[in-house]
């Protein structure tokens, strides 16, 4: 049985770099591909129509609103009062191109003279719904978008003004586009149709199935009651990549910059961090908190975690999440673990000569990275520690963090080889969380898997946790120890004392504690 949960270490320096060179990526494929040029032409076109059309329907809003007023202003006899309040209205009204009333009498009146010479004969209209409706005008090369709202004594139909031709399509060369808007066989153009057509669809007649020749490179749809439709000739791909191309490249330009900037910071942010730390291992600032490890059946401490702080000249205390990553990631984690060995044994040392030279029935566990544990020269660095400050080898212990992958378990597992024969023990940290999976347990010949505390955490609430349950049953097959850290409540201890997990770490017992600390309960044999 494997129990494996990887972490997922994401930053917002690895989402930036992401984004940064899917951009860029993004911009040369669009340089070079016609496709993407296309589907990006298509967006932008759709784009700008949506806005046209949401514009046309604030100026129907706006007309309806005026209408309302003017119906109060209105005799509805089409005498030459109610020619003058259309004709005011119209003036007054850049909305509207033109205005008719339709008495309840069946009289018109409007202000033109011939409102029905607008519009193509016979007349060809589109209705998007009972009170907008799409008419051809008199040469069939625009459509007209017509308001009809019913007033106290009539109704009134009004031309909405046209609204400027689409921006991306004004600077495209003439003929090489067509609309079209095409509803119940009914179809209104926009352009020249005759030109446009014969440009785009070689000439063939305008009443021909115009599906059957091209596809459109936009559709749209119009309150679900019409199509918009452009067409186009290669030429409008090819005038809009040249167009956009000193955007791309100034894109490109900002895009590239913004990453190697980022990288650069990078870079810079982790030399000075590595300067720092350097610095730091020199003035000794880089010093071990002791947590107990306590036997919870015996209440007896059995051990100590080597927690790692960087105390600053000001006495700030820096944790090592803040830090620790950055050393592994630009290789001053190998000193700086190197140096805590020799303190860690130095303090080990110290507590023995309170015991009047005796060993200690306690081991130091010291954490270790990935990389540090395949560097062959750990176990020169622990033998001459242990020598020099003639500490047995049982008072020391090394827990495997899993913060990174172990890239050559062989020689990872050689150099653990070398430690069980000095009679150090391995343990693995943070087990059923990491990177390590039970392969790794057998080939590192750990003595002791120590369960992450997000699992405790969920005991609270979920006596039946499973993964806790599967991690200590697969100790008991391993015939390996459990350690249960971040054990925070008496609920917790309880419930893992039932699951069998006998060794605990938390601040139900104790909190990390500076050296000087734990001195201070030896000299007082305070420490059971």
């Amino acid at each position: 049985m494997t129990v494996k949960l990887k972490r997922l270490y994401f930053t917002f320096f690895n989402f930036a770099v992401g984004f940064f060179s899917l951009a860029i990526l993004i911009v040369l494929a669009t340089f070079s591909s016609q496709k993407i040029s296309t589907q990006l032409f298509q967006i932008h076109l759709k784009y700008l129509e949506t806005q046209r059309y949401h514009a046309y329907i604030n100026e129907i809003k706006t007309t309806s609103i005026l209408l309302d007023n003017l119906q109060y202003h209105l005799s509805y006899t089409c005498d030459e009062q109610d020619i003058t309040e259309l004709e005011k209205i119209s003036y007054y009204s850049p909305q509207i191109a033109s205005i008719q009333l339709t008495t309840n009498s069946g009289k018109k009146c409007s202000d033109h003279r011939d409102i029905s010479s607008l519009y193509l004969s016979p007349l060809k209209r589109i209705s998007l719904d009972p009170q907008i409706t799409l008419i051809a005008n008199r040469k069939n090369n625009q459509s007209i978008i017509q308001y009809n709202k019913k007033l106290i004594g009539g109704s009134v139909i009004v031309d909405i003004v046209q609204q400027p031709t689409n921006a991306l399509l004004e600077n495209l060369p003439q003929n090489s586009w067509l609309q079209m808007i095409e509803s119940n066989q009914t179809t209104l153009f926009t352009g020249d149709p005759k030109s446009a057509i014969s440009k785009i669809f070689s000439n063939k007649n305008i009443s021909s199935d115009i599906q059957n020749i091209i596809e459109p490179i936009l559709t749209m749809s119009l309150n679900n009651k019409a199509w918009l439709k452009y067409y186009s000739t290669p030429t409008v791909i090819n005038t809009y990549r040249a167009q956009i191309q000193p955007y791309l490249l100034l894109l490109l330009v900002l895009f590239t910059c913004a990453l190697i900037f980022l990288c650069y910071r990078r870079y810079h942010s982790a030399s000075i961090i590595k300067f720092l730390v350097e610095n730091a291992i020199k003035q000794n600032h880089l010093i071990p908190y002791y947590q107990a490890i306590v036997d919870a059946n015996k209440q007896q401490i059995c051990g100590y975690e080597v927690l790692i702080r960087w105390e600053t000249k000001k006495g700030k205390v820096i944790l090592p999440d803040e830090f620790i990553p950055q050393c592994e990631a630009n290789g001053v984690i190998t000193p700086l673990t190197f140096q805590l060995i020799n303190t860690v044994a130095k303090d080990i040392r110290k507590l023995e000569m309170l015991h009047h030279g005796k060993p200690l029935p306690y081991y130091f566990s010291i954490n270790l990275s990935a990389s540090v544990l395949q560097d062959p020269e750990l176990v020169k660095i622990t033998r001459n520690a242990l020598l020099h400050y003639k500490v047995k080898a049982h008072n020391l212990a090394f827990e495997l963090t899993e913060r990174a992958p172990i890239k050559n378990i062989e020689l990872a597992s050689h150099v653990c080889q070398k430690l069980n024969d000095m009679g150090i023990q391995i343990k693995l940290d943070d087990v059923g969380n990491g990177y390590c999976d039970f392969l790794a347990l057998q080939k590192l010949q750990a003595t002791t898997i120590k369960i992450d505390k997000r699992f405790i955490d969920e005991l609270d609430y979920n006596n039946k946790n499973t993964i806790v349950r599967s991690l200590v049953a697969f100790a008991d097959k391993a015939e390996v120890e459990v350690v249960a850290e971040g054990v925070e409540t008496i609920e917790q201890a309880e419930c893992l004392l039932t699951m069998g997990v006998h060794y605990h770490q938390g601040f139900l017992y104790s909190k990390p504690q500076p050296f000087t600390k734990i001195l201070k309960k030896y000299q007082s044999k305070d420490v059971i």
